[in-house]
């Protein structure tokens, strides 16, 4: 709690906060994300899973809207919603409600404040049904992570959501006849981006490349999501097959060289 205080304040990494929040209560993806009331949008503030040293081919997004339904602007700060309760509760919830929040046993979403139309809501997420220790500790916390949060350093969010929406991002997938590890730097990759994609083709895991970098893996996995972005890759998998493709050029002087 201290350090999630100290993250509002600006003074930590609230990804490495939510991180650590998501070990505690053993839930398998967390999120801050921040809701438009007058709209569809759901920006994220911060986002992790369970999966150690990958990134999930497609990046957890929130079903706090749809938890919520009418609720949602009313909804109190602190208070706890949970899929399990409405489920029993709310037997007319349209059927199209989403069928990809079925594969989860529980969801959590718990409003931490609202403002201008916006509500900023945490939420956790479990593929299997939770130990009731492990949401009893998530009551405990709910009131301070609220608390923590209306009283947080004035524009910090909106810093943050506004320098990932600087992140340059293509609208195409990436598609060059020139390495994305070349000189030329193709892909337009940041000095850590490109660094950590060289010590991804070396085969090392997201926690091996934090230990080398003396840096979180919440933060190597923050610099994965820009690259997938800026390359049109998906996935892992799909990235080493990029970072290891051979110019065409290359490839044809490689196949004389063989003969």
């Amino acid at each position: 709690m201290a350090q999630w205080a100290n993250a509002l304040n600006g003074n930590g990494d609230l990804s490495e906060c939510l991180e650590q929040l998501l070990r505690l209560v053993r839930a398998d993806a967390a999120m801050v994300a921040r809701i438009s009331l007058s709209g569809s949008q759901t920006r994220y503030i911060a986002r992790c899973n369970r999966r150690k040293g990958e990134v999930w081919p497609v990046q957890p997004r929130a079903f706090s809207k749809e938890l919520l339904g009418n609720w949602l602007p009313s909804a109190k700060s602190g208070s706890v919603w949970r899929l399990s309760d409405l489920a029993r509760t709310n037997t007319d919830r349209e059927s199209g409600c989403d069928l990809q929040i079925d594969r989860f046993a529980e969801i959590i979403a718990i409003p931490l404040g609202k403002a201008h139309e916006i509500v900023d809501v945490l939420e956790l997420q479990y593929l299997n049904k939770p130990a009731e220790h492990d949401l009893d500790i998530v009551l405990i916390l709910t009131g301070t992570l609220s608390s923590c949060w209306q009283s947080r350093a004035s524009g910090l969010i909106a810093k943050t959501l506004a320098q990932r929406q600087h992140v340059k991002c293509v609208d195409a997938p990436y598609n060059s006849d020139v390495p994305l590890l070349d000189v030329e730097n193709p892909a337009q990759l940041s000095r850590s981006e490109f660094r950590i994609c060289t010590l991804l083709k070396e085969g090392m895991t997201v926690g091996v490349i934090a230990q080398t970098l003396s840096i979180a893996p919440a933060t190597v996995r923050t610099h994965l999501s820009s690259v997938f972005s800026k390359t049109g890759a998906s996935n892992q998998v799909e990235l080493l097959h990029k970072l290891n493709r051979q110019s065409p050029i290359f490839s044809d002087v490689a196949n004389r060289l063989s003969i």
